[in-house]
C-alpha cells in the first residue's frame, strides 16, 4: 500500500478488499461527494455477500454490517462524522496520502509510544483527514452498496475482537489526544465515538430494570406498567438498526433472539479487548503480521470487476485508480 500510494498518476485513490462486489453504478457514486472540494474520504454502505448455506456466524456478520450501515449513515447526515472509512472499499484524495507528512505518521504509527500498530490503518486513515480540515463522507445508497465477506467460522469473534481493540485505541486517540472531532463532529463524537466507553449492555440494559423495579415498589400497577414499557423500549433499541435486513430478508427475524444475546456477551469482547489493547497483531488473518519485510512491486489496477475506469464514462477530472 505504501510503496503504491507514490505511483498514482490521479486525483482520486481508491482502496478494495479482492472479495468485494461492486454494482455497475459503483465508481460514478462514490466519486460524486468529490464535487464537493472539501470532500477528502468517501466509504460505502455495506452488506455481506448471501449464500444458501448461511451459518450463524454468517448471520452475525450481516446483522454487524446492517447497524454500521444505520449509524453511519445517521452521523453523516446529522454532521459529516464518520468513525471509521472501512478499507474494504474507500476513496481519498490522492494529494492527502501522497503528502510526506501523511506518510511519516502512517508508517510510525505506535500505541502508548511503543507497540506499532500492524491494525487500524483505516481508523488511522480517517482522523488524519479530519485532523487536517478535510471532510469524510458515507455513501450511503444502494447504487453504491458493495457486497462483501467476513468470517464464516468461529474466527468472526477474533474479528470482532480486532474491531474492538480498534475502536478503544482509535477512540480514544481521537477524544483525548487529537481532540479535533469535538468541534468538527460534536453529534458523530457523541453517538459512536462515546458509545464505545458506555458500559455493556448487559449491566446497563438489567441495571436499568433494577433501578425501576426498586422505585416503583410501592406500586404493584405502576411497576408492572413501567418494567413492560421499558421492555418494549430496550426490544426496540435492538430491532430498529435491522429492520432494513428484515425488510430484504422477513424470514431472518427468526434469528433477531439470536443477535440479541450475542450483543449481550459482545460486552465480554469490548472488555477482554480493553485489557489487551497492547495487542496490535491482526489475529484473525494467519501469515498477515509476518511478511512485513517482503518485497512488493508497486501496483495501481485501472480494471475493476470489468469496469474500465480509463475509458468509462467518468469526469475525467475524477478519474480513480483503484488499489
Amino acid at each position: 500500500m505504501v510503496k503504491a500510494i507514490p505511483e498514482v498518476k490521479t486525483p482520486i485513490l481508491i482502496f478494495a478488499d479482492d472479495d468485494v462486489l461492486w454494482p455497475r453504478t459503483f465508481l460514478p457514486w462514490i466519486l460524486a461527494p468529490f464535487e464537493n472540494p472539501k470532500i477528502g474520504g468517501v466509504g460505502t454502505s455495506q452488506r455481506l455477500k448471501r449464500t444458501e448455506n448461511r451459518t450463524f456466524w454468517t448471520i452475525l456478520g450481516a446483522f454487524y454490517l446492517e447497524r454500521r450501515n444505520f449509524e453511519f449513515s445517521a452521523t453523516t447526515h446529522m454532521d459529516g462524522g464518520v468513525s471509521c472509512l472501512s478499507g474494504r472499499t474507500v476513496a481519498y484524495r490522492t494529494k492527502i496520502l501522497q503528502d510526506k507528512a501523511f506518510m511519516d505518521g502512517f508508517t510510525n504509527e505506535l500505541w502508548r509510544e511503543q507497540f506499532r500498530l500492524n491494525t487500524d490503518d483505516d481508523n488511522f486513515l480517517t482522523r488524519w483527514i479530519v485532523n487536517h480540515g478535510w471532510d469524510s463522507y458515507e455513501q450511503c445508497h444502494d447504487e453504491c452498496e458493495l457486497r462483501t465477506t467476513l468470517s464464516d467460522d468461529s474466527k468472526f469473534l477474533k474479528q470482532c475482537l480486532r474491531w474492538a481493540r480498534s475502536n478503544w485505541r482509535s477512540n480514544y486517540t481521537s477524544m483525548f489526544k487529537e481532540k479535533h472531532i469535538w468541534h468538527r463532529q460534536p453529534w458523530c463524537s457523541y453517538a459512536l465515538h462515546m458509545a464505545t466507553f458506555n458500559p455493556p449492555a448487559l449491566i446497563s440494559d438489567f441495571g436499568l430494570l433494577y433501578l425501576l423495579y426498586k422505585a416503583t415498589e410501592h406500586d404493584e400497577i405502576l411497576r408492572t406498567s413501567c418494567i413492560t414499557a421499558q421492555l418494549i423500549w430496550l426490544l426496540c433499541t435492538k430491532v430498529v438498526k435491522l429492520l432494513p435486513h428484515f425488510w430484504r430478508y422477513p424470514s431472518d427475524i427468526r434469528y433477531l433472539p439470536i443477535s440479541i444475546l450475542f450483543g449481550y456477551f459482545h460486552g465480554f469482547i469490548k472488555y477482554y479487548a480493553l485489557f489487551t489493547l497492547n495487542e496490535t497483531a491482526w489475529g484473525s488473518r494467519e501469515g498477515v503480521d509476518d511478511d512485513e519485510d517482503q518485497e512488493e512491486e508497486p501496483f495501481a489496477y485501472n480494471r475493476i470487476d470489468g469496469f474500465d475506469v480509463e475509458n468509462g464514462n467518468l469526469d475525467e477530472k475524477f478519474q480513480p485508480s483503484v488499489l
